[in-house]
């Protein structure tokens, strides 16, 4: 594995990627950013960053792909990590007087069950541990944010309710992306592309028809609109496979019947 010196990720301390990059790089430095653009605007080589793309409760993390999409960089790794959501307030406030609850879009909809039971008003924020802190700023007991478990280690705050998230098995996809190989994996067996098909009837069918034809297992196909290009849709594609030759046959087979395809990772996965 090469030496990664630097990962950027958008939030603050005390956020799940922050999580992820320590349970995982504890020698690179990490680098906060307020936007998913900024995470990946002006990566060199050795540098990298750390995009959330996927809950297995809400979906996709439109801004985290499209950035990634724009960026023109590479998935070199998947982490999977379970997210522990918790209601979090200051250490002298209780749930009956919360008026209001910050928290990241996201995690927002992903404890949308328990927040309808409040009937409170809900304020979203560019991040989850910024949220908690916010609280401090504050300095108010009718406010509570949404953020992991583990700020109940902060006595500066306490935990209102544990295990808010709509199911108990909510994960993340993370994806480690950049210009360079850090060669963290030598069994790349998944890939991510993009896909636009052609505007013609049945073009999408030939497209996936080659990928049954070459024996390849769709894991994600998720159509969005092409901006600037109403009524036109590119396709996020997630398939299992480990051999380039195999890449190649589908890359070629692919440019004949649709108006792009590309490869944007080759790589492994780890749950953390």
């Amino acid at each position: 594995m090469k030496k990664i010196k630097k990962i950027y990720y958008q939030g603050s301390e005390g956020s799940y990627s922050e999580s992820v990059l320590e349970d995982y790089f504890k020698d690179a430095e990490y680098i906060s950013c307020s936007t998913f653009k900024d995470t990946v605007a002006n990566i060199s080589n050795e540098e990298y960053a750390l995009l959330p793309v996927e809950n297995s409760l809400v979906g996709t993390v439109i801004d985290a792909y499209e950035s990634l999409l724009e960026s023109n960089l590479e998935i070199f790794m998947e982490f999977r990590k379970k997210i522990n959501h918790a209601l979090i307030g200051l250490d002298d406030s209780n749930l009956e007087s919360i008026t209001k609850v910050i928290s990241h879009p996201q995690a927002l909809q992903q404890c949308s069950n328990f927040l309808e039971k409040l009937d409170i008003e809900l304020q979203p924020v560019f991040d989850t541990a910024g949220s908690v802190m916010s609280l401090l700023e504050n300095d108010s007991k009718t406010i509570a944010a949404i953020a992991g478990e583990h700020f109940g280690n902060d006595k500066r705050f306490k935990i209102l309710e544990n295990n808010i998230s709509n199911h108990v098995e909510n994960y993340t996809r993370f994806f480690l992306v950049g210009k360079e190989d850090p060669d963290i994996s030598d069994n790349k067996d998944k890939r991510s592309a993009i896909l636009i098909a052609d505007d013609k009837p049945g073009s999408l069918l030939k497209g996936l028809k080659i990928f049954e034809e070459l024996k390849l297992n769709l894991t994600k196909l998720e159509s969005r609109p092409i901006l600037g290009s109403p009524w036109e849709y590119k396709f996020y594609i997630d398939y299992q496979n480990e051999n380039n030759e195999v890449d190649n046959q589908l890359e070629e087979k692919l440019s004949k019947v649709t108006k792009e395809f590309r490869i944007i990772g080759k790589f492994s996965s780890i749950d953390l």
